[in-house]
């Protein structure tokens, strides 16, 4: 097999035609130090040693299970995302249904602006509540706002529901409350930042101006004083109907994390595995361009380039310029003559 190899790659090697001799001159572009004459079959061989390669590549990347492994990871990913969604949807569907389920209505509105002796004003109100949830409510987070827009407060505001005269804590579902004949809510809000229009509706008629927007709200077990009850917010409240979720996102995580272990441990085989296939790939080609070398030439004084008395034949014109590019083309030498040729850089083919 090896003495068969050898008169193969002797076939390649040898140029078709030798009966006579003839000339090429080549103009080059500068920076060039030597230029060779390769055999005519050098480019096939070339392409054989590449081929060797690549299907080398495919072999070991089936071999590792990239592309499988890839496919997994990126199925672990969009489950996880699936369940992140669902996750969030889930939870935004409760509050939505909870924030939307609780009624505020609000009373003797008040609204107090002095612009020319303090920065900040003030607004009072009354309010009843009806619950229409099936949980005790403890209190809301609200966002108050003036003709649809919000008003800029000094704190967040909490409207707690605690019966005014009971001081128990927690208004419970199809309950109402009310703080009418007692102390009236009361909050601050900067006067800078609202336009003269707004502040003049407020002054003018703050109950048809006034509005309040739910944005929370927190939930009791039970009824009772304010320190004696254990507050929670949705995601405690409702933790039987998030927790199969959050823990669905869990094993989804875990999964992730496996699956890209897994593709990053192939991944280094593969890296690994493609550079000894390179290093092989260029010492083959190596090996063939120092073989394939018929005949050498420097450039005379004005950087031509000439071949003289070469067997007629067909042969690859390669003159590397050191920087990854090279003079790489078919040339055809006859016996009639000298003939000129001019040539342009390309890639260097014998650079993987």
């Amino acid at each position: 097999m090896k003495h068969a190899a050898t008169i193969a790659l002797m076939i390649f090697l040898t140029p078709a035609a030798a009966l006579c001799a003839g000339g090429l001159r080549c103009t080059l572009p500068p920076g060039i130090a030597e230029a060779h004459l390769l055999s005519g079959g050098t480019p096939v061989m070339m392409e054989h040693l590449k081929a060797g390669y690549e299907s080398g590549l495919a072999a070991l990347s089936a071999e590792l299970q990239i592309e499988e492994l890839g496919a997994q990871v990126k199925k672990a990913q969009s489950m996880l995302e699936k369940r992140n969604r669902s996750y969030a949807d889930t939870l935004a569907s409760i509050r939505k249904k909870h924030l939307s389920s609780l009624f505020v209505i609000l009373e003797a509105i008040e609204a107090s602006i002095s612009p020319s002796s303090s920065a900040l004003g003030d607004v009072t109100f009354f309010y009843t509540v009806r619950n229409s949830t099936d949980r005790i409510i403890t209190d809301i987070t609200y966002t108050p706002r003036v003709g649809g827009k919000p008003l800029p407060t000094t704190t967040s505001l909490v409207l707690e529901f605690m019966h005014p005269e009971t001081l128990i804590s927690g208004v419970g579902p199809g309950e109402t409350l009310t703080n009418r004949g007692h102390d009236p809510e009361r909050f601050s809000f900067f006067i800078s930042e609202l336009s003269p229009e707004e502040i003049n509706a407020l002054k003018t008629d703050a109950a048809k101006q006034f509005g309040i927007e739910i944005t929370d709200m927190r939930f009791a077990d039970q009824k009772g004083y304010k320190d004696q009850v254990k507050v929670q917010d949705f995601l405690s409240a409702f933790s039987r109907q998030i927790k199969p979720l959050t823990s669905a996102i869990d094993q989804a995580e875990v999964d992730v994390e496996a699956r890209n272990r897994a593709h990053a441990k192939a991944l280094a085989g593969f890296t690994e595995g493609k550079k000894q296939l390179e290093d092989q790939l260029k010492a083959s080609l190596a090996e063939l361009k120092k073989n394939s070398i018929r005949c050498s030439v420097r450039p005379d004084k004005k950087n031509r380039f000439e071949f003289n008395g070469v067997p007629a034949g067909t042969y690859c014109l390669y003159a590397p310029d050191g920087r990854g590019g090279a003079v790489f083309e078919e040339v055809a030498v006859s016996g009639h003559g000298r003939q000129e040729l001019a040539a342009e850089i390309k890639k260097d083919p014998f650079v993987p």
